[in-house]
C-alpha cells in the first residue's frame, strides 16, 4: 500500500479510537444502557470464589453457560454472594428495566425476573478476566427498553432448522435483549407444525421432493440435494421451545399463513383449494405460488379454526400472526364457491373478498382473547381496532396503520430483512440486495410522517430472517451477526449514539461471539453514495457513507478509482452529468467492492409526473421524483398494471431524445415491458407518438436493466408520456404461471 494511503488510514483509525467519551472508554456494551455513571477503578473478584445469591437461578444458569465458554469460570450459589440479585417494589423502574451497581459488591435490582435477566447479561459484558481475577468497572447503571416489541423472525418453512438450532437462535436473542420471536412455521415450501386433527399437514405437507432452491446449489451452499427434504416440530417439541423461550423472557408469535402462501397445506388437504384451480405441488423455489385457500367453502374456515385452536393451545402469547401478504386471487375469480361468497357478502371484487376472509379469522381469534397481527396488506378493507400491523413494504403501511389507531411493528424490507446480504462478497449467503450494519443502525425506526399523538402506536421493531437462500444454520448466524447488534440497540436504547462509537463496540462484541463458535458476517467495504438533488438549483449534493473507517477514493468520469484518485474529504456538489465511482481499499491494497452511481441533469430532472397506476409502496424509487430524480439504479415497481406516466416539463421546450429504463429479471417475477410507447404534447391534451418499441418477453434467467432510447426530429413539447405495457401475469413457462408479474422502471431521460 502506498505511504499516502497508509497515513490516511492510520489517521482514520486514530480518530475512531478517540471518538468515545472518557466515561465510556471501557464500556463495550450492546445495547447501550439508558444511564451510566462511572466511578473510579475496578472491583476485583477471585474467579475461584465467584458467589451469587438471590432469586435468579434462571439468569445465573444462562450466565454461567456463557461465562464457561468466554471466561473459563462460573458463579457459585451462596446465601450472601458477592453478586446479589434482588426483586424490588419500585414504581419508578419500568417493566423489563433493572439497576446494576458495582461498588464493593455487585447488586442487580429489578421489579421482575425479566429485569434481573437483562441485568445479568449486561454484567456478563462488563467482566474482564486477568489471570485468576475478574475485573468489573465500578459504576451504576439504570436501564430499561425503548420498545415493548423487540423482535427477530425466523423462517423454518423454506429451510428447516432443528430444535437445538431454534434454541440457539433464542439464546442469541436474549443476549441482545430481544423479547419477541416471530416463528414463520408454514408457507408454500413446507408445513412445520404438528396439528393432531390434521395429520397429513406434517405427513405430506412437511416434505418436498428435494431441497430445491437451485440458486443455492449454484452458489455451493448446499451440494446435497437429498430426497425427500423437510421436517416438522411435534407438539411436545413446541412446548419445550416455548418454555425455553419463556425462561429467556421471549414470547413466541407463531405465523400460520393465510389465505395465501399455503401450497404445502393445500397439497396435504386439496379439498380446501378452489374447484377447477388446477393441481399444486409443494414448492422448492422462492416466490409466490397459487396456493390460496378457497374463500367460498365453509369447510375452509372450519379447517383453519381447528388449526388455529391447536396453535393457540401451544402458544400462550397475546398475538397470532396470520400473514395475509402476497395473495394471488386469480383462483377466486374462477371459483364458483368464491363468486357465490362474493355475492352473499356484497364483496365487489377479489380484494374485498380477502378483507372478508381476514375479518372472519380475526373475529375467531378475538373470541379466544387473542389479537391478530399480519403483514401490512391486511390493512386493505379495514381491521378491528385490536389488530396490529407489521409494516414490511417500506414504512407507508406503518404510517397508515398508526394513524388509523392500530399498533404497529416496523419491519421494512430495507434495511430490516436480514436475509439480504450485508456485504458484496460472492461467497456470502443470502438474498440479493445489500442491507449493511450501518443501514440497520441509522434507519429511523419511527417514521416522521406519523403524527405526534399517534407515535405511541409504534410498539416496536423487528428484523426478519427469511431462509430461501440460507439452507444451513451457519448461514443464519452469518447473516444475523453483526446486524443483530444494531437492531438490539435500536429496539432497546433511548437514542442512537454516534456511528463511530457503535462501530467500536461492535468490534469488541465480534470477538466475543467468535469465542462462542460463531462465524459472523464480514462488515462491508461498501461505499453508499447518497445523492441529495436540488431541483430548483439543478444540482445535487453527493455524500459517501461507509461502515469501515478506511479512506474513500473516487472519480466522477466513470474511470476506475485508484489510491491516486481524489480522496473523499466531505460532501460536494455536482452540476454536470457524472458517473461516480467510489471505493475503499483493504490494508493490503486490495478491494472487495466498487460502488457507482450515474447522475444525469436532463430536461426532466426534478420535474413532476403523474402515474395512472400507483407504484407499490416498497418500490417507490426513492420518493416523489423516483423517475425524474436524475440518478440511475433505484426503481419504481408496479404490479400487474402498465407503467403509464405523463411528465410536466414546466414549459414548452425543444426535445429530440427520450430514454426509459426497465428491469428484466423473470425469476424474480419482474418482466420487461411488452411494448413501450413515447408521446409528446405541447398542451397536455393532444399527444403525438414519436417512438414505439416491442421487445417481446424473454424466457432467460437474467437480471438486467434494458434501455429504450429514441431519437427523433426536434419537437416543441411541454409534456412527455411514457406507456410501458406489462405482461400482467407470469407466462405459462414460468414457475409461478398465472401469478401477477411486476414491471420495474428506472429514470426517464429527456434531452
Amino acid at each position: 500500500m502506498k505511504i499516502k494511503q497508509l497515513m490516511v488510514l492510520a489517521l482514520a483509525l486514530l480518530m475512531l479510537a478517540c471518538a468515545k467519551n472518557d466515561d465510556d472508554m471501557a464500556l463495550n456494551l450492546i445495547p447501550y444502557p439508558v444511564e451510566v455513571q462511572r466511578q473510579d477503578g475496578f472491583l476485583t473478584l477471585d474467579v475461584e470464589n465467584l458467589t451469587v445469591s438471590g432469586d435468579a437461578d434462571f439468569a445465573v444458569d444462562q450466565l454461567n453457560n456463557q461465562m464457561a465458554k468466554l471466561l473459563n469460570c462460573q458463579m457459585k450459589k451462596s446465601d450472601k454472594g458477592i453478586i446479589q440479585f434482588r426483586l424490588v417494589n419500585d414504581t419508578d423502574l419500568p417493566s423489563e428495566g433493572y439497576r446494576l451497581r458495582v461498588d464493593d459488591e455487585i447488586i442487580i435490582e429489578a421489579t421482575g425476573k425479566a429485569g434481573l435477566l437483562y441485568g445479568a447479561h449486561t454484567l456478563r459484558q462488563l467482566f474482564q478476566r486477568e489471570d485468576d481475577k475478574l475485573m468489573v468497572p465500578r459504576l451504576s447503571i439504570t436501564d430499561y427498553p425503548r420498545f415493548a416489541w423487540r423482535g427477530m423472525h425466523l423462517d423454518v418453512s423454506r429451510h428447516f432448522f432443528s430444535v437445538d438450532e431454534v434454541k440457539q437462535f433464542l439464546d442469541y436473542m436474549v443476549m441482545n435483549k430481544l423479547n419477541t420471536f416471530h416463528w414463520h412455521l408454514v408457507d408454500d415450501q413446507g408445513w412445520r407444525l404438528e396439528i393432531k386433527k390434521y395429520p397429513k399437514l406434517t405427513e405430506v405437507g412437511a416434505w418436498r421432493d428435494n431441497i430445491g432452491f437451485s440458486a443455492n446449489q449454484e452458489k455451493g451452499l448446499n451440494t446435497k440435494n437429498t430426497k425427500p427434504y423437510g421436517g416438522y416440530y411435534t407438539q411436545d417439541e413446541v412446548r419445550d421451545i416455548v418454555a425455553y423461550a419463556a425462561d429467556r423472557n421471549i414470547t413466541i408469535v407463531p405465523e400460520i399463513e393465510l389465505p395465501g402462501h399455503s401450497a404445502a397445506a393445500l397439497v396435504a388437504y386439496p379439498e380446501y383449494y378452489c374447484r377447477n384451480a388446477g393441481s399444486l405441488s409443494i414448492w422448492d423455489q422462492a416466490g409466490v405460488s397459487a396456493g390460496v385457500y378457497c374463500a367460498g367453502k365453509e369447510s375452509t374456515f372450519q379447517f383453519l379454526e381447528d388449526v388455529l385452536a391447536e396453535t393457540m393451545d401451544l402458544f400462550p402469547g397475546e398475538f397470532i400472526h396470520i400473514g395475509g401478504d402476497e395473495t394471488p386471487k386469480d383462483t377466486w375469480l374462477a371459483c364458483p364457491d368464491c363468486k357465490k361468497r362474493m355475492k352473499q357478502e356484497g364483496a365487489h371484487d377479489e380484494h374485498a373478498l380477502q378483507s372478508y376472509f381476514v375479518h372472519r379469522i380475526e373475529k375467531f381469534l378475538n373470541q379466544h382473547s387473542r389479537r391478530l397481527i399480519g403483514w401490512d396488506e391486511i390493512l386493505d378493507g379495514g381491521l378491528a381496532q385490536s389488530a396490529a400491523v407489521m409494516s414490511w413494504r417500506g414504512v407507508a403501511g406503518g404510517v397508515k396503520a398508526a394513524e388509523a389507531g392500530h399498533d404497529v411493528v416496523m419491519t421494512p424490507m430495507f434495511p430490516y430483512y436480514f436475509n439480504h446480504t450485508q456485504n458484496h462478497l460472492s461467497t456470502s449467503p443470502g438474498h440479493p440486495g445489500i442491507s449493511t450494519l450501518r443501514d440497520v443502525y441509522t434507519f429511523p425506526s419511527i417514521p416522521t410522517d406519523i403524527s405526534a399523538e399517534k407515535r405511541s402506536h409504534v410498539i416496536g421493531v423487528q428484523a426478519n430472517m427469511w431462509s430461501e437462500y440460507m439452507p444451513e444454520f451457519e448461514h443464519i448466524e452469518y447473516n444475523l451477526f453483526p446486524r443483530v447488534f444494531a437492531i438490539s440497540e435500536v429496539a432497546w436504547s433511548p437514542a442512537i449514539r454516534k456511528w463511530e462509537d457503535f462501530y467500536t463496540r461492535v468490534q469488541h462484541q465480534l470477538s466475543v461471539i467468535e469465542q462462542l463458535g460463531v462465524t459472523p458476517g464480514d462488515i462491508s467495504y461498501h461505499v453508499r453514495i447518497n445523492v441529495e438533488p436540488d431541483y430548483a438549483d439543478k444540482s445535487a449534493g453527493i455524500e459517501f457513507v461507509t461502515e469501515r473507517p478506511n479512506p474513500v477514493y473516487y472519480t466522477i468520469d466513470g474511470t476506475q478509482p485508484t489510491p491516486d484518485s481524489k480522496l473523499y474529504e466531505g460532501s460536494f456538489r455536482l452540476r454536470e452529468d457524472a458517473h461516480i465511482k467510489a471505493i475503499q481499499f483493504k490494508a493490503d491494497g486490495s478491494s472487495t467492492h466498487q460502488s457507482e452511481k450515474e447522475l444525469i441533469f436532463h430536461k426532466a430532472f426534478g420535474k413532476p409526473y403523474k402515474l395512472k397506476y400507483a407504484y407499490a409502496p416498497q418500490y417507490d424509487g426513492g420518493g416523489e421524483y423516483g423517475l425524474t430524480n436524475g440518478f440511475l439504479g433505484v426503481e419504481v415497481g408496479v404490479e400487474e398494471k402498465p407503467i403509464d406516466l405523463v411528465i410536466d416539463l414546466g414549459e414548452v421546450t425543444d426535445i429530440s431524445h427520450i430514454n426509459s429504463r426497465f428491469k428484466n429479471a423473470p425469476m424474480s417475477w419482474v418482466f420487461g415491458p411488452k411494448k413501450v410507447t413515447y408521446q409528446v404534447s405541447a398542451d397536455g391534451e393532444l399527444f403525438e407518438q414519436v417512438a414505439v418499441f416491442e421487445p417481446g418477453v424473454t424466457q432467460s434467467d437474467v437480471n438486467e436493466m434494458v434501455d429504450y432510447p429514441a431519437d427523433f426530429e426536434l419537437t416543441k413539447a411541454r409534456y412527455v408520456r411514457v406507456v410501458a405495457e406489462s405482461v400482467g401475469i407470469c407466462p405459462s413457462w414460468h414457475p409461478a404461471a398465472g401469478g401477477k408479474a411486476w414491471l420495474f422502471s428506472d429514470e426517464v431521460i429527456v434531452r
